[in-house]
This record gives structure tokens, sequence and C-alpha cells, in this order.
């Protein structure tokens, strides 16, 4: 085998095996888990970004998505305009989606005010970072998304982007009857 055909045959070896990894780690990233028994919310606080105190327990009734992002992370920007539907469609049939970012405030009210967010977003790295951990999310992956029941219980997590179809299940399934 001559070098360059040689050199051909590694790159497109190297780039399948990237590919295969990329696709396994996005399968193994993604994850969905519901509680065996749906288990009771923490008490968790964030500051909001007007320096308010942010809570679970004030959002008790609705079905609260809180969505832990970032603004350096891609899968979190992909999903914001499906939150911000979503907010907008379900809102008055009592969901509520808060926005913990894991970010610094100027960078938050900068992207949230130009991607036109209707729901709370925080930025208040250190009580995120905290929740994530507490929450189960013991890798620190984004974005990282709970479903709080009407009564105060977590019913599912998802790791990793959500995807129209699922959301609107996840909605459908746990909003207050």
């Amino acid at each position: 085998m001559n070098p360059s055909t040689r050199k051909t045959v590694i790159v497109v070896v190297l780039a399948l095996i990237g590919a295969l990894g990329g696709l396994w780690t996005s399968h193994m990233w993604r994850s969905i888990s519901a509680p065996t028994t749906p288990t009771l919310a923490p008490a968790i606080s964030f500051n909001g970004l007007d320096g308010k105190p942010v809570t679970f327990a004030q959002y008790k009734g609705k079905l609260l998505l809180v969505n832990f992002w970032a603004t350096w992370c891609a899968p979190c920007l992909n999903e914001m305009p499906l939150l911000v539907k979503a907010q907008k469609q379900y809102g008055a049939q009592g969901l509520q989606i808060i926005g913990p970012a894991l970010d610094e405030a100027k960078d938050v009210q900068a992207l949230a005010t130009k991607l036109g967010v209707n729901y709370p977003v925080m930025a208040d790295f250190a009580s995120a970072d905290a929740a994530m951990q507490t929450l189960g999310n013991k890798q620190g992956g984004l974005p990282f998304s709970v479903f709080i029941n009407a009564e105060g219980m977590i019913v599912k997590t998802v790791l990793g982007e959500l995807h129209e179809d699922d959301l609107h299940t996840l909605i459908k399934t746990h909003l207050p009857k």
C-alpha cells in the first residue's frame, strides 16, 4: 500500500471511530429517568436576576420544570425555543418553567432577552451546581431538567437535550388535573 492510500485509510478509520464514539456518547449522555416512586423535591432556592429568591415551594400546585443550562452549552440553546413555546402553550394550564444557569448574570440576561425567554431565569452558579448535585446530576452535565409535579414530587429527570415530542408527552402526562 502506498503512503498516500495508507494515510487516507487511517483518516477514514479514525473518522468512523469518531463518528461511532459520538453516536454512542450521545445515546449514553441523554438519559430520561424517573424515580421508582416519586420523591419529594428538596427545598431549593436560587437568586433571580433581580436579586429576589426563587424557590421550588412558590410553584407548588403547578408542574414545575427546572431546566439547568448555560449560555455556552449548545444543546441548552437548542432546546430553549422549545421551552419558550411550551411555557406559552401550557402556562395557563399549570406549567411553570424556571431556568437556573451556571453562568454570569450579564450573559444570562443578554441571551434570555435575545431569545425572548418567557420564564424566570437565574444566574447563580454555586446554587445551581449544588442543586443539580442534590437532584441527582452527579456528572454536572447540561442541560439537566427536573419535572416536579403539583404536589412537589420529582417525577422525572432528563440529562441531555429535551426533544419536542418527549417534552410535550412529559408535560401532558404531569400537568395538574
